[in-house]
């Protein structure tokens, strides 16, 4: 979580800087640099507070000598 926490600093950081700018002067770049960001930021956060599943079981060594080719 705590690279979600960076990134959402840095983005604001650098929106705070666009909106600045004025028009022109790659602002359209760091605007649309933005969206993608935001867009990653969203998805890092909610991977981050998904639920975490166990590990699937490890077959036995029984199962595995029946599906193991002759």
């Amino acid at each position: 979580m705590a690279e979600a926490k960076r990134l959402t600093e840095f983005v604001t950081a650098v929106r705070d800087h666009s909106a600045s700018l004025p028009p022109g002067q790659g602002k359209t770049e760091i605007e649309e640099w933005l969206a993608f960001t935001n867009a990653h930021l969203q998805q890092l956060t909610k991977a981050a507070s998904a639920p975490k599943l166990p590990p699937p079981p490890h077959p036995s060594a029984q199962i595995l000598s029946r599906t193991s080719p002759p």
